[in-house]
């Protein structure tokens, strides 16, 4: 069985890790720059922290369909859409598990057999080839609402490989769970330049209850119901990772683009196709992108 990553960047790096331990190595990884698939090609791969290893890794920079049989898509989410673009016409499996919304729509549209996955693990990207884990959850797997996927093999890889995993009938409602939290600790910590514990603050609870519930009501007016209570799984998200610093903070201290685009822009999208008002996803995304514009 054979599963290849698409984007290695610290979600990437990281199902690496556990696919190497459990169906063994290289792992075949499909990246857009020519200086990372050298440097890996090298290298290789490693994780730090809370795991603790290191991989060989076989590099490429354009997609090769015929060398897997499932592809896990983990590139940045304004990317995922084309990466996912970059597949038409493969019989296997897609895996979509980037931030926020588009990719398993888009898989959809193309008619692939896909799966979405909720990857719920601190890690931060430290390097091109290293990976640090700052707090240890779970991943997610399922297919969309209404379709079927056999993500059976590639479960076992990744228990094997130490991975925990929990495999959903619909991945919908925690698609929306992750969305809760990502839509308010990400950008609220890019615009305070703070980590991830700045959410606790007892003078952001109604910023913080604001987000979740505008999240929840889109949700449940598409028919989603979130799995948990998604204020006190976002509280708990902020708890378990107080000290990491957030992928959107970490982009625009770099100057870089985010995801907030695809979350919070795309939420608010659909709460206005829906005629539902929400003032606090608007204006955090808004204030992001400001920030953006300043780059």
């Amino acid at each position: 069985m054979r599963v290849c990553i698409l984007g290695l960047g610290a979600i990437g790096g990281l199902l690496g890790f556990f696919i190497a331990r459990g169906g063994g190595e290289p792992v075949v990884a499909f990246v857009r720059r020519e200086s990372q698939a050298k440097l890996v090609s090298v290298r290789g791969f490693s994780v730090r922290g809370l795991l603790e290893g290191h991989y060989r890794v076989t590099p490429y920079t354009e997609v090769k369909l015929e060398l897997c049989d499932y592809i896990i898509v983990s590139t940045k989410a304004y990317d995922a859409v084309k990466a996912v673009e970059s597949l038409s016409g493969f019989k296997g499996f897609v895996v979509t598990v980037s931030n926020g919304f588009g990719a398993l729509e888009r898989a959809l549209e193309l008619g692939l057999m896909v799966a979405g996955g909720v990857v719920d693990y601190g890690v931060v990207r430290v390097s091109d080839c290293e990976v640090e884990v700052r707090g240890l959850g779970s991943i997610t797997i399922g297919p969309p609402r209404g379709f079927k996927a056999d993500v059976g093999p590639l479960v076992d890889i990744l228990e094997a490989g130490g991975a925990s995993v929990r495999v959903v009938d619909d991945i919908e409602p925690w698609r929306w769970l992750k969305a809760a939290a990502n839509a308010v600790i990400n950008p609220v910590t890019a615009l305070t330049r703070m980590p991830n514990g700045v959410i606790l603050e007892e003078r952001l609870r109604p910023l913080v209850e604001g987000v979740v519930r505008e999240v929840e009501a889109v949700a449940s007016r598409l028919g989603v119901r979130m799995p948990v209570d998604p204020l006190s799984y976002v509280l708990s998200v902020a708890e378990r990772t107080r000290f990491n610093k957030s992928s959107m903070l970490a982009d625009v201290e770099a100057c870089r683009r985010t995801e907030v685009e695809e979350i919070n822009g795309y939420i608010a999208g659909v709460a206005e196709r829906l005629g539902l008002d929400v003032p606090y996803l608007k204006t955090l995304y808004l204030l992001v992108k400001t920030v953006e514009g300043r780059c």
